[in-house]
């Protein structure tokens, strides 16, 4: 059975991100999973009475899930709900291994976008499981109606190509934007024959951004009116593991679509 993992903060703020979760569920006859972290960071650690604090947390997060269970019921989808305590990004990167996809909300701006970034790229590295991030204001629709895949035939392209393959199978459109003629387009890996081969009908659209890239793919995005934007998690050779590429970066801040990412 495929497994969804929904990272669930705070639960009267979720609505938009839930609204995407069951929907895709739906569409994908997936089991959900509701993940409550109880983060241990230096900050909490060094508050009066942290042991007593994070207690009190983790027993209202338990008393969370007959919520949670109620709103799966409600959505038609079966799921269950966990929580844990420890450092954030190890705890969603391990739980990830045993997942298909992991959703959480978008970071925004001007949200801390240095420490969401680290710890977004930390759970893809270590997790090795895709990832979808969906904006606070996104309307709830069929999570994938119109699929945009930003293409530049990069390995981490290709790996964010397949990783969606099961949500482009099930498309209602695939459209590709295909940047592999433009200034740092590489062209090793056959995207078009290896879709074809998939079964996955496309539309291909050239693109060679007069701005940044980042601007031009969600300029396309916003244009076509698409309802997941999948691309690598990295635009660029990357120094560290723990490094976003230009592209990623500008779509944490500015993203208005989910976005799917892959390590």
């Amino acid at each position: 059975m495929t497994e969804l993992i929904v990272t669930v903060g705070e639960p009267e703020r979720e609505a938009p991100l839930l609204d995407y979760a069951f929907s895709l569920a739906r569409q994908w006859h997936a089991w959900v999973t509701g993940l409550c972290v109880i983060p241990l960071d230096a900050v909490v650690m060094a508050l009066p009475d942290a042991a007593g604090l994070l207690a009190a947390e983790e027993r209202d997060a338990l008393a969370d899930e007959a919520w949670w269970r109620g709103r799966c019921k409600a959505a038609g989808v079966d799921g269950g709900w966990e929580v844990v305590c420890g450092v954030y990004r190890k705890v969603v990167a391990e739980r990830a291994s045993l997942a298909d996809l992991v959703i959480g909300r978008l970071p925004g701006w001007p949200a801390s976008l240095q420490d969401a970034s680290r710890r977004l790229a930390e759970t893809l590295v270590h997790g090795g499981c895709p990832i979808v991030l969906v904006p606070d204001d996104w309307v709830a629709r069929p999570a994938v109606g119109h699929v945009l895949l930003a293409w530049n035939g990069s390995a981490p392209a290709a790996r964010a190509a397949r990783a969606a393959l099961p949500l482009l199978r099930m498309a209602q459109r695939v459209t590709v934007l295909d940047g592999t003629h433009g200034p740092g387009g590489k062209t090793a890996a056959p995207l078009r024959e290896w879709l074809a081969r998939q079964k996955v009908s496309c539309d291909w659209l050239p693109f060679q951004p007069r701005v940044g890239v980042g601007e031009a793919i969600h300029a396309e995005a916003g244009r076509l009116g698409v309802d997941l934007l999948v691309l690598g998690a990295w635009g660029r050779r990357r120094t560290s593991e723990r490094l976003l590429g230009g592209a990623t970066r500008h779509s944490l801040r500015h993203s208005r679509v989910p976005l799917l990412l892959a390590p």
